[in-house]
Parts: C-alpha cells; structure tokens; sequence
C-alpha cells in the first residue's frame, strides 16, 4: 500500500516526464484544453448536442477533492477516466482503504502494472497509456459485430451466437475491418487513435460501452485485489520504459496464486459496481472476458506480426489468460449460480466473437511479418 504519496506522485511525474522528453512531446497543454475535452466528449457522447457538449466538459473540470493534482505531462482525459473508476470501485471496496497513486506510462502491458518507488515502501499503479484508448474501439469493433433486431416493446435483442455473427459479418462486414484497423494500429504505431475514425450505429452504444467500462473495471480492480488482500510483492522485474535508454523501474511482481486471488476480488469488485449502474451479472460478467480475449489477441498479434507464430505465449508476470478466464467461470458456477448459465454463456459468445474477427485479421498480420515489418518500440 502507499503510505508516501508525496514521493509516489513526484516518481510518476518524473517517469511521465521522462518519456515526454525521449518523444519530444512538451507538457500536455492539449490534453488540458477545452478544445481536447470536447474531442473527449463527443466520443463518449456521440450524438450531443453542442449545450449538452458545454455539460460535459463542466462536469469533467470539476475534479473531486480526494483526487491527487494533474501531473504536467497527464492527459486530462485519462486522468479523469481512471478516478472516475477509482471511485465507483471504492464504495464496493472494504474500510479501510487508501487508494494507490493511479497513473498512465507507455509500459506495454496490458495488465495494469505496479511499480515500486525507490528509496520508499510507495508504490504506483499504472496503465499503459493506451489501453483505455484501445478498450474504447476495440468493444465499439466486438459491437458492430454483434447482430441485433428490435423487439416488439421497442427494446433491442442481440443474438451473440456464432453462426448469427458469422452470417452478419458476411452481410455488413464493417467489424472485420475496424477490428482490424485497431489491432494493426496499437502494435505497429503504439496508438489505437492511429485507426481512421467512425461512429458506430447510435443503438449498438450502450453495449459497447458497457463491454468497454466492464473491462477497465476490471484491469484496476484487480489491482486493487492485491491492495485490499495485503498482498505483499514476492519479488520484482525490471521494466524499461519506453523511449528510454536509462535503467529499467522496478515492477512488483506477485505467486500466480496471489494473481489468482487479485483475479477474484477484482471480478467481485467490478461486477459489483456494474451492477450497481443496473446491468445484470452476465453483461457485467462480459467485460471481464472481453479483456481476456483482448489480452490474448494482442499477445497473438505480436507473436505473429514478430515470429511469424500465432501463439498467445506465456506472461512473465502473470498467469495466461485461459487459466484466468477459466477460475473465473468456475467461480460463478460455484458463488453465483443463479446467474452462472447465462453469465459464462455470454462469455463464452464474446470469446468466440473475438476469436472471428482475429482470424480475419491474422492474414493480414502474417503478410506484415513476411515483409519484415516490426512493432511498436513499447512492445520490444
């Protein structure tokens, strides 16, 4: 846990500054203004109006008391993003809790990832930068692959098996190509934000949200699992950062079987906040595996994009993601049985869904490797 914020929140800004410099980027002046809180906006809210648009960034630029200053170098949307999840997980949390210092750096790592502050028993707790970007398009891509008609109450009914997606995909193929562009884009530019920009159908928002907001419940309430457990680091790993030529922070490192239990606290707690928002267990239960299937394509993407192999390959850090989907559905089955067919059947349709729209995209990823294309210097 970190008992000297003050020295955590000073390590941050000088790694987040460190990096800056080795891009050439200055302070995120952008990221703080208006003009990129309004870009912000109209993602989350596509089809706002101009006054509800004005709503939005007051709201974002009111900043809650508890939450620690705005780095120099933080872009004010992720920022915000991750406090704002810090909160809706902390009232499911038990007292008492002191929340981590939360921040973004270029490690990529899809698992969030704890570094330890030198001289001090502080630690951080970071995404990689881009992964809340990605999160954002990759769930609006599994959406629009999702076939769906209207109900006789004017409601939506999606029907997430295979065969139905199979023959919407041949119909209106336009999720082969987005997922596409998004994976293509992170691994080869190290920016999710590279892939052309489109707007999903407005009835298919609410499930991509939902998929997207699920899944970064998760990534931090697994983090969260090693705090709340008092789990103390069994050992640690260097990390170089990206840009750097200096030595690699060290990154705590935990037993699978502390990874495993983090896994289980995490899903409680991120569940639980969704279904506080009123989603059931099984749209809830979706995120989790969405971020499973996400980690493993991108881990499957690298390996075929740098070895020519399509291979989830193995984690230094963590335990693979099939053994951490499959604790996971056995704990439903044994603590939420109620909800477990549904919940895992779900899953198991968001898994099969990714899984199509990656053998899609691998052709194009292996023709990349034959002409020696290389990945993003974050994923080296």
């Amino acid at each position: 846990m970190t008992t000297d914020p003050d020295r955590a929140r000073s390590f941050l800004w000088k790694l987040q500054a460190t990096i800056a410099e080795a891009r050439g980027d200055g302070p995120s002046e952008r990221g703080h203004s208006d003009e990129a809180l309004r870009t912000m906006a109209r993602g989350i809210v596509p089809q706002a109006t101009e006054k509800e648009l004005d709503a939005v960034i007051a709201a974002a630029r009111h900043v809650p008391d508890h939450w620690p200053p705005l780095g120099p170098h933080e872009t004010w949307e992720w920022y915000h993003l991750i406090h704002s999840l810090a909160d809706v997980l902390e009232r499911h949390v038990p007292s008492p809790f002191t929340r981590p210092m939360l921040g973004t750096l270029a490690t990529g790592e899809i698992n969030a990832v704890t570094i330890l502050v030198p001289d001090s028993d502080a630690h951080l707790v970071v995404f990689e930068d881009q992964l809340l970007n990605f999160a954002n398009l990759f769930s609006k891509a599994v959406a629009l692959a999702i076939p769906f008609e209207e109900t006789e109450d004017g409601g939506l009914a999606f029907s997430h098996g295979i065969d139905s997606v199979r023959r919407h995909l041949r119909d209106a193929p336009a999720a082969l190509q987005r997922f596409r562009e998004v994976v293509l884009a992170y691994v080869l530019r190290g920016s999710p934000g590279a892939a052309p920009q489109y707007f999903i159908p407005p009835e298919l928002n609410p499930l991509a949200s939902t998929l997207r907001n699920g899944l970064e419940l998760f990534v931090l309430g697994h983090e969260y699992g090693h705090v709340a457990d008092g789990h103390l680091a069994d050992g640690t790993a260097p990390r170089r950062l990206l840009g750097t030529a200096g030595p690699a922070v060290s990154e705590a490192t935990w037993s699978w079987e502390k990874e495993f239990t983090a896994d289980l606290i995490g899903w409680s707690l991120s569940v639980s906040a969704m279904v506080e928002k009123r989603h059931d267990v099984a749209l809830s239960h979706a995120g989790v595996e969405l971020f499973f299937s996400a980690y493993e394509v991108l881990n499957r993407a690298l390996s075929l994009l740098m070895r020519g192999e399509d291979t989830v390959g193995t984690a230094t850090t963590h335990p693979p993601a099939s053994d951490r989907r499959k604790l996971l559905r056995m704990n439903l089955q044994q603590n939420a049985e109620e909800h477990a067919e549904s919940a895992i059947m779900l899953g198991t349709g968001i898994q099969d869904i990714v899984n199509l729209l990656w053998e899609n995209t691998a052709p194009a990823v292996l023709e990349l490797h034959r002409r020696g294309a290389q990945p993003d210097a974050r994923w080296l």
